[in-house]
């Protein structure tokens, strides 16, 4: 390749996106079988939201396409959770700007009724 289409090539590479992280609001609920987290994402779509638990931490981060004085705004939470949650069956879903994640916990934390019988 000659020294002149590296340049050109090179030349035609995007610019990099510079981003403003943004806490967005969560509303978080617990139950018997599982927690739930719904966070606010508006112009987040499902294919740029990016979920993962590494060393017990759930980070989710989500590109929007709102810009705030003229960057693009990316909206990212991190949460420490604890081994009573089975993070490998998270799910997550994403509707009208809301993601909902269902963090199920593990059969050791969940409540279990003990039956008392008579002699």
């Amino acid at each position: 390749m000659s020294e002149d289409a590296v340049k050109a090539e090179v030349m035609e590479e995007k610019p990099a996106i510079e981003y403003v992280d943004l806490f967005p609001p969560v509303d978080i609920y617990e139950n018997e079988g599982a927690m739930k987290i719904y966070m606010d994402m508006p112009g987040v779509g499902s294919e740029d939201i990016s979920i993962s638990v590494e060393d017990q931490i759930l980070t989710v981060t989500g590109d929007s396409d709102l810009k705030d004085e003229g960057k693009a705004v990316r909206f990212k939470r991190n949460f420490s959770i604890s081994k009573e949650v089975n993070a490998t069956a998270i799910k997550a879903k994403m509707k009208d700007g809301v993601l909902e994640l269902i963090l199920p916990k593990a059969e050791s934390a969940k409540v279990h009724k003990i039956k008392v019988s008579t002699e």
